[in-house]
């Protein structure tokens, strides 16, 4: 492809590069045990990626939303589990500096904690009742006041649960929605240090990205301090509130995930079709021209993919002032990237054939991997009915001109 085309964006993807072959020699233990891979982590901190979307004037790397794309599917080639977990450090912290919404000393502590020491952070919204967060609806975790002297609290008490608390084993801060006992019932996010008070119940057992750790939380009368408040508002979901209906940090990051592990089932694919010799072809099945179709539907489509992730985040990033008009482009990169990664990976199922289905060769875990990308939003009936509601309205227009 002809991404990347800068030598600071292929400095970032040898870097997720190196660290996805370490990571890929771990996958299948993990995956297999379902444990989660601090040591993955401790690379990653090694290496100083918590601060690669940090900007310049924290001490970070300063990488864009496209940068970003690109090291994180780089970096799920190796283990799709971890890289989803970096991503969503990438995509809370990167869309909180690009939308400046937060007290900026807080802003800044963050910053300069990922580039010092490595931390990491989610936004932990979910809730078994709640469901999606992306979908409205106020959460059943509250948070009281103390005060000291005067009207103004001094600190809140979080009481509550919340569920697919991904990366929570190794994370530093999280960032928990919570209503407010102080009679105005309002929505509010914190920012909350991880500690004793946290406790995690090891819920996680799924089907694909199995070493997430996306365990349920129950925070014990967790004291934050006022000053920890991200923001506030009446709204359910005030972190919705002024922003347009896709957030590419999400989205796209999460996509390029699922692009990397069907990256990865296509290198598994390609050497075994050059390995594989049976007795009575008497050469590599990869001299045939119905395997070589199925690998290059895989390419294309992979290919399709990035090539609709990266111009996407470009687009973002050239056109700040569009960005409202840009959410369905965003939308439709999720949905084409996420279906083309399963779609790819399905077609080096059947270059392998049966073997494929075995745990001696990794696109087992690479066909459940990938399947998490439906499951993100905007969903595909969503992202589908949002489209044809524009064709409609497009249409009434047409007629009415």
């Amino acid at each position: 492809m002809f991404y990347p085309y800068t030598a600071r964006q292929a400095r970032f993807i040898a870097i997720a590069q190196a660290l996805a072959e370490k990571f890929a020699q771990r996958a299948a233990e993990h995956d297999r045990e379902g444990t989660f891979p601090f040591e993955n982590y401790a690379d990653v901190r090694a290496v100083g990626l918590p601060a690669l979307i940090v900007p310049e004037q924290y001490g970070g790397w300063g990488a864009s939303l496209l940068e970003t794309v690109m090291t994180m599917g780089a970096l799920a080639v190796g283990d799709g589990s971890t890289a989803l977990n970096v991503t969503m450090h990438m995509q809370t912290l990167g869309g909180a500096i690009e939308a400046q919404g937060w007290p900026a000393p807080l802003l800044e502590k963050v910053c300069r904690d990922a580039v010092d020491h490595g931390l990491l952070i989610n936004s932990i919204a979910t809730e078994p009742e709640l469901g999606s967060p992306s979908r409205g609806g106020k959460p059943k975790t509250r948070a009281k006041p103390i005060y000291a002297v005067g009207e103004q609290p001094v600190a809140w008490v979080i009481t509550g649960r919340k569920n697919f608390a991904s990366m929570v084993p190794t994370l530093d801060y999280m960032i928990i929605p919570a209503v407010l006992d102080d009679g105005s019932e309002d929505v509010a996010r914190f920012l909350v240090p991880q500690s004793d008070a946290i406790e995690i119940i090891e819920t996680w057992d799924a089907m694909g990205m199995r070493t997430t750790g996306s365990h349920d939380i129950i925070l014990h009368d967790v004291r934050v301090p006022h000053d920890y408040i991200i923001g506030r508002g009446s709204t359910d979901n005030p972190h919705q509130k002024s922003k347009p209906t896709a957030n590419p940090w999400f989205a796209l990051g999460v996509s390029a995930v699922y692009v990397g592990v069907a990256v990865a089932a296509l290198q598994a694919a390609a050497r075994y079709a050059k390995e594989r010799v049976p007795t009575a072809l008497g050469k590599p099945i990869a001299e045939l021209e119905g395997i070589q179709r199925r690998l290059g539907q895989a390419e294309l489509l992979i290919h399709q993919a990035h090539t609709h992730l990266y111009a996407a985040a470009d687009l973002w990033e050239r056109y700040p002032a569009q960005r409202v008009e840009l959410s369905p482009t965003i939308i439709a990169a999720k949905y084409t990237a996420t279906n083309n990664a399963i779609d790819a990976v399905d077609h080096c199922m059947r270059v392998v054939g049966g073997s494929s289905m075995t745990k001696h060769l990794p696109l087992e875990r690479y066909y459940r991997d990938v399947r998490g990308g439906l499951s993100h939003p905007m969903n595909d009936d969503q992202a589908l009915i949002l489209f044809g509601k524009g064709a409609l309205h497009e249409a009434g227009d047409a007629v009415t001109a």
